[in-house]
């Protein structure tokens, strides 16, 4: 008996062990994936999709709703043929103001962000967590370009009810994302081409992808030059110094099978192509005009300036008015290649170390990428041109005209004769005509930052006195929407969170309240 139990002992004690010893294997889901399984599958791939999607809103709504309504009118770009009383005469309504922090930044960047950090652990060896990382920068980014100060650094599920960054304090953690973030890309030996159906824009190009995060903290890094021009060079030239977008076969863009400018500018017929691009194409008988632009059904290209009479529901009227020469499947550029070198041209005005061209060869380089980019002709000409911007004359709805109006800011770069305010003027407008038509975040923050180029004045002011009109400031402007203001649901329901922003704006939330880089 007692050897019988012994042996029975013994039995079930080398089974057990048998089968703890192979425990993985014995309970291993037969119709599950393995770890090696997911290694060589794109985990992640809709959410890198869907985040993918909103650098530029390739989506109707997204990019009406913030990269048209305002970016349209406020970066000199485009200008409302309806809804003359929001954006365009300053006092937008509520539901606008709320829209891009609400839309975008609330209900889907951290929606599809948090499952890539969760998934990977926050491993930026995981290509999916370092290609989201550099896309929630990138987003985040220009909403806080719209507001300011946004929750950042201390938001750690999908609801952004945390408290908000400064904006020195958004920049410094955000730059410094983006360095990890390009560092262990470039430590990944591997293209992920098993991203490719879900990457848009570089096909799942780890190299790109780096090219494209340094390009991004290059133009953050002059955002910030004047606020901090510490920090600003030091990361300036990091990224020069590593490789930064520098040809156009390396553009940031996404391709579009159903572009959204289109949709609402020839579709819906909500816009028209700003008086002010059209002014200073016209006026420097720029060659990429015609490439950019089409004019109206007179066929003489006008610009539109919004504000005294709506033109939506005149199709007449409306049709006269230039627009811009994009189809369905045009795509959205993110960052050019002729924007980063205007960017190295201004950081060598700086002293910064940019490498061995000089400002004037990156400044006319970028002139020479863009026109390369609209397979447009006459460069070497055009870099000649001393004409100036001179006033509005609107032959189509006279009573809008601004016969006054003029700029200071030519082409050629000799006519500065050495003077640096100049230079960076020139910089400036041409990097403004190179992001053209849908980085309007940026050129609108880059207006407010350098005060170029110079933009028409609002045909009408209805602030009340809280937006100054534009106006110039030895030579810079001034005035104008500085930012919108915090959405009402945040005073609603981040009430203590939001008090941090506000205390960073000097604690007046209004739409006249300058940056922390602009200032």
């Amino acid at each position: 008996m007692t050897k019988n139990i012994l042996f029975l002992a013994l039995f079930a004690g080398g089974i057990l062990s048998s089968c703890t010893g192979k425990f993985e294997e014995y309970n291993r889901d037969l119709y599950g994936a393995t770890d090696e399984d997911l290694l060589r599958t794109a985990q992640n791939g809709n959410e890198l999709k869907n985040l993918i999607t909103w650098v530029v809103p390739n989506q109707e709504n997204g990019y009406q709703m913030t990269f048209s309504i305002v970016g349209g009118p406020l970066s000199g770009f485009a200008a409302a043929t309806g809804f003359i009383d929001d954006i365009a005469a300053y006092t937008p309504r509520s539901g606008w103001v709320n829209y891009p922090y609400q839309d975008t930044y609330a209900n889907h960047l951290y929606t599809n962000f948090r499952p890539i950090q969760n998934a990977t652990k926050g491993d930026l060896s995981k290509p999916n967590y370092a290609i989201g990382s550099i896309l929630r920068i990138a987003i985040t980014h220009y909403v806080s370009d719209i507001y300011g100060p946004v929750p950042y650094s201390k938001v750690t599920g999908i609801s952004l009810n945390a408290v908000y960054d400064t904006q020195k304090e958004l920049y410094t953690a955000m730059l410094a994302d983006l360095k990890a973030a390009a560092e262990a890309l470039d430590a990944n030996p591997i293209v992920a081409e098993k991203y490719a159906d879900y990457d848009d824009v570089y096909g799942g190009d780890l190299r790109k992808w780096a090219k494209y995060a340094r390009s991004l903290m290059l133009r953050m890094s002059l955002r910030i030059s004047k606020a901090d021009p510490t920090m600003a060079q030091q990361y300036a030239e990091w990224a020069v110094s590593k490789g930064v977008i520098t040809e156009n076969a390396d553009n940031a863009l996404i391709k579009s099978n159903d572009n959204p400018y289109t949709k609402i500018e020839q579709a819906w017929g909500d816009q028209r192509v700003g008086a002010d691009i059209v002014g200073y194409l016209s006026a420097y008988k720029d060659p990429r005009l015609e490439k950019m632009i089409k004019p109206g059904s007179t066929g003489i290209f006008v610009g539109l300036i919004a504000g005294k009479k709506a033109i939506k529901e005149d199709a007449d009227t409306r049709n006269k008015y230039a627009y811009t020469n994009s189809t369905n499947t045009s795509p959205m550029m993110w960052i050019s290649a002729a924007e980063v070198s205007f960017l190295k041209a201004e950081g060598k005005l700086l002293g910064w170390n940019m490498g061995t061209e000089d400002a004037k060869t990156l400044y006319e380089n970028g002139i020479k990428l863009s026109f390369e980019q609209w397979d447009a002709t006459g460069v070497d000409e055009y870099l000649k041109v001393t004409s100036l911007r001179k006033g509005y004359v609107d032959p189509i709805q006279p009573d809008h005209s601004n016969p006054d109006f003029e700029s200071d800011v030519t082409v050629a770069w000799d006519s500065a004769k050495g003077d640096v305010e100049a230079q960076k003027a020139m910089i400036a407008t041409q990097k403004w005509i190179a992001l053209f038509p849908y980085n309007t975040i940026e050129a609108w923050a880059e207006w407010r930052r350098t005060g170029y180029p110079n933009l028409l004045p609002a045909l009408v002011n209805k602030s009340g006195g809280v937006v100054e009109d534009i106006h110039r400031v030895n030579g810079r402007d001034r005035g104008g929407m500085r930012r919108l203001t915090f959405a009402q649901s945040e005073y609603e329901n981040n009430k203590d969170g939001l008090q941090s922003g506000i205390q960073d704006l000097g604690g007046k939330d209004s739409f006249a309240t300058d940056l922390w880089w602009a200032k």
